[in-house]
């Protein structure tokens, strides 16, 4: 596992999908059907490639328990999820391969956004997820300009967090947020990661190098437990 999430790619869009399992002490069975049933079902139209996924680090977390992420190279990122849903329809055909463990918490498209953030290359671990909206949409352009040119690289500059990626949901109602970042670690626990920037935030509130326009909808630190190699 010698790259990020996207193993040295930035995709043009990216199909996220955070789950809870409705039973927990049948998270293996779950984890193994997620694994060996539900990604082939969700890749093999060839749309969606490239899966990885992950654990929360807060088991009681509100956020959701397990993240999924899918990526595609389709030019106009909004036609890809029309065109697998069909394809996936002719794949139901042969027999419906759910279960009934799934909760799903927030699922979603995002299209790229943004230039490449990278600081270092190395290995992921585990990474640092947030959801989040710009509390004025009369400010949003100079929102992006921080997101992008203030405030990720302040998060690298920590070494807590070695690549970042930036996507915009194409259904912001449905994902509950407007804009997705995540962030890669090589900390085998990412939790302690974040409290990396936990440390810097007085200096950084100092300095002028926060945004009060920002409303976190959602973030949680996940462990990659799927693929390992």
């Amino acid at each position: 596992m010698e790259e990020g999430i996207m193993e040295g790619r930035y995709p043009n869009g990216l199909l996220l999908a955070i789950t809870n399992c409705a039973d927990p002490s049948k998270t293996d069975e779950f984890n193994y059907w997620y694994n060996h049933m539900h990604v082939p079902d969700v890749t093999t139209p060839g749309i969606f490639r490239h899966a990885i996924r992950f654990a929360n680090t807060d088991p009681n977390s509100p956020a959701g328990q397990y993240v999924a992420t899918y990526e595609t190279t389709w030019e106009d990122v909004s036609k890809a999820m029309p065109a697998h849903r069909q394809a996936s329809a002719k794949l139901r055909e042969n027999g419906d391969r759910g279960t009934p463990l799934i909760q799903p918490v927030t699922a979603g498209v995002f299209k790229r956004m943004g230039g490449e953030f990278s600081a270092s290359v190395k290995p992921t671990l585990g990474i640092l997820l947030v959801l989040s909206n710009c509390r004025d949409t009369a400010i949003q352009e100079e929102f992006n300009r921080w997101y992008e040119d203030v405030h990720i690289p302040d998060i690298l500059d920590t070494g807590a967090f070695h690549t970042a990626y930036r996507y915009e949901s194409l259904d912001p109602e449905a994902t509950k947020a407007k804009y997705l970042a995540i962030y890669e670690t090589d900390n085998v626990d990412p939790a302690k990661a974040r409290d990396e920037l936990g440390k810097v935030r007085a200096d950084w509130q100092q300095r002028g190098r926060l945004f009060d326009g920002i409303e976190i909808v959602s973030s949680l630190t996940a462990r990659r437990i799927w693929p390992m190699d």
